[in-house]
């Protein structure tokens, strides 16, 4: 229980960078975002996606690089989040 907890708490701290993102408060957005790979390190291993979340993040710290925010922020709320949903519905 403690897991599915921390993810949510992660997913939900994605979806605040996402929108912090779309707004155009990049600071703050890159801010959330760093402690959202923070937080998810010590998940990762435990994740069967791994992989897939491993490169889904090279693409979203590509988009980071470019200042494609919109794009970035539609991998956190959208791709990242239901990565981390599918992970918590295996376990449960």
């Amino acid at each position: 229980m403690m897991k599915s907890t921390a993810t949510d708490a992660l997913i939900q701290m994605l979806t605040s960078a996402a929108h912090k993102f779309r707004l155009g408060h990049e600071a703050d957005g890159s801010h959330d975002f760093a402690q959202c790979i923070d937080l998810l390190n010590p998940i990762l291993p435990e994740l069967q996606n791994a992989v897939t979340v491993v490169e889904l993040f090279r693409d979203m710290l590509a988009a980071q690089e470019r200042n494609d925010w919109l794009s970035l922020a539609d991998s956190l709320e959208y791709e990242l989040t239901l990565l981390l949903q599918q992970h918590v519905n295996i376990k449960t």
